[in-house]
Parts: structure tokens; sequence; C-alpha cells
């Protein structure tokens, strides 16, 4: 039985003496939340420093270096909160060299808050081995009993109320790395440390990269590739754009994703695409790197030459996952555009961020899906999170706080007024990245990875000359009445008419109840009964501006069933303008559909570039039948005799100059600024 540990610990439904219960044996917990979650050491920083104390006398140690004078955890050392305890365990697994996992925790039933939590060395336990495993585990369980368990006081301290320090085994530099990134990290990888793009292209993979990109030029004149050298001239990170996305980011500019999914998932090749969504609602290939470290010299890179690539203009939206060095670079070489987290990305981190303070069963996730989505004003929003970390004990948690910051950034309420085109949504299986999975495989090698990339741009070419041919003579059929079904039929791809006209049906499934009236906009409660939701509605008569809260306009880019009730049932005869969106149109893509203007174009290198851009998409048509191909061949020679007769017969110097080397995009001057979300 312990003893000398002063004070008492609040239990399930009253408090008692530490002194009285027989607390000795780790395992006589029989109402635990019981847990193997590996912790993330070296990622989880957190702000220690600000709330952490600790004392065995009652003086307070208020930073990480008065704790590393104290030493070793110690029995009876108090602290101010759990994540204060939590974090001064977690620097000393650190500076030993040993990864922790939480083994058991425990609420109060009366109040509903922790009162004891368990953290073991990420050995404790024993684990059947299967001889047949491919990758079996380096540092197997030992059954280690080191770790820390503490409690919580009356007074709301934490007191370290058991150590252990000896371990059953020898340290091994693998159970610190995959404490830190996961159980599915090969054994060794922490003694290889990623400089540059080394480890994933060899100087042979290297050699084949640059003859590739060398005979797209050949074959693709307008092709853009650019490589990033460190200090050691070891090569960091590889950029390339082909003709084709240089002549799709004119059309879907209005929304970026910059997925870095691969290279965060620890791909063995880490391949970041620039992507967009096409007017026949497929992904399109806006860029491609491959990315050496993640760093802010890196990213600004990145961001920099792509935006040379496309023409120095911006996108209209840019997504990316929820992170600080992406946000501070995307505004400052981005200004102009609206900056979005990627909501699934948000989400998916939750294990990683709030471990071990909530887990799968005790409601957060939900709560938080709630607050995410069903929040209808700022004042909604802010009083359900404020409940959520009153309820959870999460005021000290600095990513929520950070979330909380950038809610404009990543939470539905914020989005009225902008299209995320179906680039972000709340699950990954209906995100962009689960698209182009087929093609990638964690373990692939250069080799393998550019033919797979290989067979996804034949994949994608095949799709959509397949969509351009149907959409041109195929007239979408109209299966109800809805007069809003026939107008889009007449306007959209046959893709994003079908988009929309899966919500028609489903407009007979809801009911509609006019809530209230303020001034010139008008609040409705829409039941629906297929989903089993209650949503609201808003509708301003004059602006015909609706607003719905499944946000189904603002994620995809299409009107809802909730809203098409409120305008039929308001009068409204056609779908207000605003809400019929260029990029789906069927010319959206089309450049005698976007009547460019001819300017005068004074650099030679911007005019090849811009007739590039062109002839991409004349082939893209001409190449839909041998009859289109035939004619395209002959206009094409019959032009090419009257450029010859009316070019001058030497070039002029600043020209000369011109034609050496890469292709750039120095001095290029693009004819029409893309649309955006402009209506039609």
């Amino acid at each position: 039985m312990r003893a000398g540990i002063r004070g008492t610990i609040e239990d399930k439904d009253d408090e008692y003496d530490l002194s009285s219960k027989g607390f000795d044996d780790p395992d006589s917990f029989d109402d635990m939340d019981v847990e193997e979650v590996g912790i993330d050491l070296l990622t989880r920083s957190g702000n220690v420093d600000e709330f952490c104390e600790a004392s065995t006398s009652g003086n307070v140690a208020r930073s990480l270096d008065q704790f590393t004078t104290v030493g070793k955890p110690r029995d009876g050392m108090e602290f101010e909160s759990k994540e204060a305890a939590y974090y001064f365990y977690r620097e000393y697994a650190r500076s030993v060299g040993f990864g922790i996992t939480i083994k058991a925790s425990r609420r109060s039933k009366r109040s509903g808050k922790f009162i004891d939590v368990k953290i073991a060395c990420s050995r404790f336990g024993t684990k059947r081995e299967i001889s047949a495993a491919i990758n079996p585990r380096s540092c197997p369980k030992t059954g280690c009993k080191a770790g820390l368990h503490m409690k919580r006081k009356e007074d709301e301290k934490w007191v370290i109320y058991s150590f252990v320090k000896e371990h059953n085994h020898e340290i091994c530099p693998d159970d610190l790395y995959i404490s830190i990134r996961g159980k599915n990290k090969p054994a060794g990888a922490l003694a290889k440390p990623k400089k540059g793009l080394q480890l994933a292209i060899e100087k042979e993979d290297f050699k084949l990269l640059l003859e590739h990109f060398m005979d797209m030029q050949d074959k693709q004149p307008g092709f853009f590739y650019a490589v990033d050298f460190n200090s050691e001239n070891h090569v960091r990170n590889v950029f390339w754009l082909d003709a084709k996305a240089k002549h799709d980011y004119c059309s879907f500019s209005d929304v970026v994703l910059f997925d870095t999914f691969y290279v965060r998932s620890r791909y063995r090749i880490p391949f970041a695409p620039f992507i967009g969504v096409s007017h026949h609602c497929q992904y399109v290939l806006l860029g491609c790197v491959l990315i050496g470290e993640e760093s802010e010299s890196t990213y600004s890179w990145i961001f920099r030459t792509w935006l040379k690539a496309v023409g120095g203009h911006a996108p209209g939206v840019m997504i990316t996952d929820q992170d600080q060095l992406l946000s501070d670079i995307v505004v400052e070489v981005f200004p102009s555009a609206r900056h979005c987290f990627c909501l699934w990305s948000v989400l998916s981190k939750i294990p990683e961020m709030l471990n071990p303070f909530v887990s799968q069963d005790d409601g957060f996730v939900e709560s938080f899906r709630n607050c995410v989505h069903s929040s209808w004003t700022d004042e909604q929003f802010e009083r359900r999170w404020s409940n959520i970390i009153s309820k959870f004990e999460l005021d000290e948690n600095e990513w929520l706080q950070l979330l909380f910051r950038d809610r404009k950034k990543w939470v539905p309420l914020y989005f009225h007024g902008i299209c995320l085109a179906g680039l972000s949504g709340p699950e990954r299986p209906a995100s962009v990245a689960a698209h182009f999975d087929h093609y990638m495989n964690s373990e692939a090698t250069f080799k393998d990875f550019f033919e797979l990339y290989g067979q996804f741009l034949q994949y994608r070419s095949d799709v959509e000359a397949k969509d351009d041919l149907e959409s041109q003579s195929k007239q979408p059929t109209v299966k109800s009445s809805l007069a809003f079904e026939k107008q889009l039929s007449l306007i959209y791809t046959d893709a994003a008419f079908k988009k929309f006209q899966a919500q028609v049906p489903g407009v007979v499934s809801c009911q509609l109840r006019k809530e209230r009236e303020d001034g010139t906009t008008a609040i409705f409660r829409v039941e629906d009964f297929e989903e089993r939701q209650n949503l609201s509605v808003a509708l301003n008569k004059e602006l015909l501006d609706v607003c719905c809260s499944c946000h189904l306009f603002e994620y995809q880019g299409f009107l809802c069933k909730h809203a098409i009730l409120v305008l039929q049932n308001s009068d409204v005869s056609c779908i207000p303008s605003q809400y019929i969106l260029k990029r789906w149109s069927k010319r959206c893509n089309n450049i005698e559909g976007k009547k460019e203007k001819c300017v005068a174009i004074h650099n030679r290198m911007a005019r090849f570039d811009d007739l590039c851009r062109r002839f991409v998409k004349l082939g893209e048509v001409a190449s839909l039948s041998d009859e289109a191909y035939k004619t395209a061949l002959t206009l094409l020679e019959e032009t090419k005799k009257h450029c010859v007769n009316d070019s001058p017969k030497f070039p002029s110097e600043q020209d000369k100059l011109m034609t050496g080397g890469s292709i750039g995009l120095e001095g290029e001057e693009v004819a029409e600024k893309s649309d955006g979300l402009s209506s039609v």
C-alpha cells in the first residue's frame, strides 16, 4: 500500500484518501477507458512553459528548463493540469529515447472530468506475434512496466501517484520513431535523415527525369519545369507543368487544391499535385511537384514557381492542409486568393492532436462535427465551440486555439459566396485524393511512379475526350417538369447537369415552413424526411440570394434540394444567375466559346506560349474524329504558309535571346483573365 502522498483524489462518486486505497496494482482499475494510442513526442510540442507547474514541496517550477534541473519524474510531484504532467513526462521519455502510450484514462461519473491517467512505455503488455507478418515489429511488446500514473486532487491539481523508471528491455530508437510517426513505418528509418530528394531519387532516376522533361518539351511546346537545389547542390524539389495543365488553369483557376497527402503520409515518392475540377466534374492536374523537404523556403519556391508557370494569375480559392506554415506562405504569394483548409484534413488530425484527452467513445467527435456542420450563425458556432472546450477540458490545447482563430478558413458557415467544386469535404473517400489512389503506391520506385503517372494522364485524356464528345452530341434527358431542370440542361455539361439533377427527386421528400421574416430576408425551416434532417434556408427576396445550412452549393457548386424548394415556393421562375456557374458550362473550356480577343503581344516567348495553349485545345477537338483531324491538318499547313510569308526573314536581337534554354514564362501577357465564379 502506498503512503506518503497527502491530499485527496476525486473518485467516481465521492472523494477518497490515497493512503487508504490500494492502488499499487496497475491493473486494479475496472472502470477505465483503456486505449493503446501512439503519442507523437516531437510534433505535439505544445506551449508547456505557459501553464506547466511542478513541485514536491510547494515551490513552483515555471519552465521545462527547471524541470531538467529537478531531474526525472518523482512520486508526489504536482502539476497545475494533466497537460502539464503529460508534456513533462513526454519530454523525459524523449530525452531517454523511448516511446510512450496512453495505457488508460478514467473520468468522474459525477462531473465527467478526467481524474486518472496512466502513461506507459510503448512496449507495455503482450502481443501475439504472427510469424507470417510481412513487416514484423522490430521492437516487440515485452510487458514493460515502466510508466507514470497520475491522479487529480480535490484542488484540481494533478499529482504523480507512481513512477516506474526501470525498463525490462534495451532502449530501441525505433520505439521512439514508431511512437512519433506510426506503427507502419519501416524499422531503421530514424537513422536515415532525409536530405532533399536524394533518398527518393537516385542519380540515375534524376537523369531519367530530366530526359523525360526534355522529351516532353519536344512533344509539347509550352511544357514547363524547374528544379530547386539546396546549398549542397542536392536536388530539393522538382516542379513541372504540361501545356494542357496550363490551358486548363485558364478555365478552372477559380478553385485549386494543393494536395500534400502523399508527402505527409510518407510515400516513397513525395508527390504533391495542384488539382482543379473540370466542367465535366473530373479532377485535372494543374501542376506537379516532388517535395524533398517541408520547409518555408520549399513551399515559397513551389508556390512562386507554379504562379510563374500559370502566367502570374493567382487562383480564386486555394485549398491546403491545415498548417500554419502553408497559411503564411499562401497569404504572401497569393494575397488576392481566398485560403481554405481541406476539411477532411482537419478532421483527420483529431486523434493525433487531441489524444490522450479525448477518445472515440466519449462523444467528442460527434459534438465536434455537429458544431462544424450544423451551426447557422456566428453566435451559434461560438457557443457550441465553447461548450465543447469546457466539457472536454481542452482550454489549453493550442491546436484547437489555432483552429478557432482560423475558423473562417474551414468552417462551412463562413463559405457563403464561394464554391469549392468538390475539392474539400468531410470524408477522404469523397475527396480528390481518393481519385489518384488507384495510380499511387506508397512503396513505388521512381520508375514505377512515372509509369503510373503516365497511365493516369492517358486515362484522363481518354475520359475527357469521351465527355467532350458526349456533351457535343447528346442532349441531357429532363426527368421532371421543374423549370430549373430544363434551364440547366441547356447550359451545363452532361456530368454537371446530372449532379444538379440528382437533387430534384429529393424535393418532394422535404417539407417547408417559414419561421420568420427579417426585412427582405425570410428564414425557412426545411424538414428533410429522406435524410432525416432539419435544415435552415435563408432567402433574400430582393437579391434572390439563398443559403442552406447543408452548404451543398459551397461544397459542390450545385443548388441543393432544400434551396430549390424554397425558390420554387417563393415563385422564382428560374435559377438566379449567381447560382449558374460558368465552370460547369459546355463551352467553359472552349476557346471559341470564350470569345478571346487577340491582343498585341510584343514578346516572342509570350506569343509562343499563347499559341501553344490554343493549339492544345485544337488538338483535343480535332482528335475526336478522323475527318476533324484531316481538316485541322489542312488548315494548319495553309496557316503555316501564310505565317512564313508574313514573318521577318531575320529575328530581332531580343527574339534571339528568347530562343535558348528551357521554356519559361518571363514577361508573359495573358489575353483574358479566368472568370472564376461569375455567372453565365
